[in-house]
């Protein structure tokens, strides 16, 4: 085992929750929960050989407590997500260069997803697909969307419960080219779904989980 860099919660940030993402450089891309310039999380590129480069110090007014994996658009940027902050402090989607050049993309409103916990997924037809753990229009239970890499957001699916709540996992999208995920709670047993969807946003629950075969999935497919 060789460590590559020690947090120290300052400027470079503390309690990284996601895994790294490699670039197309060849350097690692993560983010860190909180730390930075202004306490509330991180975005830092790591080379192979242990060189720590910060990028980025989120503000709350742009974003906090980023959670999720960073993904690295067909256009080169990274793009992630932060489970607080923005204009209602209901988290953000966020583009960054390479370089560090940042971009605000979307501020949570409830209506179309509230604290996304997890990164994103870019499609085959260019979109980012993403889900949020709370919010929308059935009663709270979080969403699925998409984005442009503009920032134009589109709900998708609004959980309700029965067909699922909580979806804290990412997506991943099959050579079917259709999206599958999580939720972590909800479903006929109470107890979390897979579930799939088209990306114009047809929902499709596969399984309900209800004890014996499992419950309360958290992660990603």
């Amino acid at each position: 085992l060789t460590p590559l860099h020690a947090f120290g919660g300052g400027a470079d940030g503390g309690n990284p929750l996601a895994a790294l993402a490699q670039g197309s450089d060849g350097n690692l891309y993560g983010t860190a929960s909180t730390g930075g310039s202004n306490g509330v999380g991180t975005v830092f590129s790591l080379s192979t050989n242990g060189l720590f480069t910060p990028l980025w110090s989120f503000n709350s007014t742009n974003g906090s407590s980023p959670a999720g994996s960073l993904v690295q658009g067909s256009d080169g940027k990274l793009y992630g997500t932060t489970t607080a902050g923005g204009t209602h402090n209901l988290g953000t989607v966020f583009s960054l260069s390479t370089n560090g050049s940042f971009n605000s993309l979307v501020s949570f409103d409830y209506t179309a997803g509230a604290y996304p916990s997890n990164g994103l997924v870019q499609a085959t037809d260019g979109a980012f697909y993403g889900t949020a753990a709370s919010g929308g229009t059935n009663g709270g239970w979080g969403t699925v969307f998409r984005m442009e890499a503009d920032g134009t957001l589109t709900s998708l699916h609004s959980f309700n419960y029965e067909d699922g709540a909580d979806p804290v996992g990412g997506l991943v999208q099959a050579t079917d080219g259709n999206l599958y995920g999580t939720t972590s709670q909800g479903g006929i047993g109470g107890q979390g779904t897979v579930f799939q969807i088209t990306t114009n946003g047809r929902l499709t629950t596969l399984v309900w989980f209800n004890g014996p075969n499992g419950a309360n999935p958290q992660g990603a497919l």
